[in-house]
């Protein structure tokens, strides 16, 4: 950490920058510290400009220390390698890596919700929404209905809020949808963003939201063809992916991470293939509620 000091106040102005001079960053921020109030998820990545100025050398040097640990690491290789060209390589650049028992795990898990909670922020700005509904962790067998759901109600031209709000009633300009937000380890949240067109009343948009997902639910479920293109694209994503050293290396370490096997990545997409509308619609009653 040569130039610890110089490289905390960088971060500090990116952060500053992302959020507190950015609508839809402070909306952001507002948004994640109402939907989580105990898991770590609450605080961000970074933390708050208060955490940023009075973290020192020797605190970065101990949190160093203590979680870039092999035990609590893993590392993908993928290529025209040999396991001994490998392990020469492991010892040059890993070897040095300290052995030291890996940090604790969290144990602090977000108590269940019985209200809604809102926050609202005035502001100068491009009106903006952003909805969450609590969904299990990436571990969950039912984790891929959820982001199935997910894009199926928001995940692009195709999808059912953006056919009803963008391209119908034109009340929206934009609409995404996600789950595993802000990540996926732990329990998350499956969300909405939207940008209400000019002049729309955002309350009202909301509205409109609710709508269409209790259409969904009461006389126009999803139907097999619209989950067909959902793996269609799935489908063609992971091929892309494997095809990729880079992007594979990647999906196969946040899977060890994640899940605890880099085989897990490929279980997925046969999960994602089995999937059927029932799921999706089991997944969208029992979590997309108020």
């Amino acid at each position: 950490f040569r130039e610890f000091y110089k490289e905390r106040d960088v971060i500090y102005e990116e952060r500053r920058m992302g959020i507190e001079s950015s609508p839809a960053g402070r909306l952001f921020m507002d948004f994640i510290n109402t939907a989580f109030v105990a898991h770590p998820y609450k605080t961000g990545v970074i933390g708050y400009p208060s955490d940023l100025k009075s973290f020192s050398r020797s605190e970065g040097d101990a949190f160093f220390r203590r979680n870039y640990v092999a035990r609590n690491m893993a590392v993908a290789v993928v290529g025209d390698v040999t396991v001994p060209e490998l392990q020469a390589l492991t010892t040059r650049y890993f070897g040095g890596i300290s052995d030291a028992p890996a940090p604790p795990p969290v144990v602090t898990q977000e108590p269940v919700q019985d209200a809604e909670r809102r926050v609202t922020l005035e502001d100068p700005a491009q009106p903006l929404i952003m909805i969450g509904w609590r969904v299990p962790g990436r571990d969950d067998p039912s984790f891929a209905a959820y982001k199935a759901l997910a894009s199926l109600l928001a995940g692009g031209d195709w999808a059912r809020l953006n056919k009803a709000l963008v391209k119908e009633r034109k009340i929206a300009v934009e609409l995404q949808g996600f789950a595993g937000f802000p990540g996926e380890k732990y329990p998350n949240l499956l969300g909405l963003f939207v940008v209400p067109a000019t002049g729309q009343d955002p309350v009202a948009v909301e509205r409109a939201i609710y709508a269409v997902m209790d259409t969904i639910l009461a006389a126009k479920p999803f139907v097999p063809a619209e989950l067909e293109g959902y793996k269609v694209r799935v489908r063609a994503q992971n091929i892309a992916r494997a095809e990729r050293n880079s992007d594979l290396t990647d999906a196969l370490a946040r899977a060890q991470i994640i899940q605890g096997d880099w085989r897990e990545f490929f279980r997925e997409q046969e999960r994602v293939q089995a999937l059927t509308v029932d799921d999706v619609m089991a997944a969208m009653r029992r979590s997309l509620i108020k």
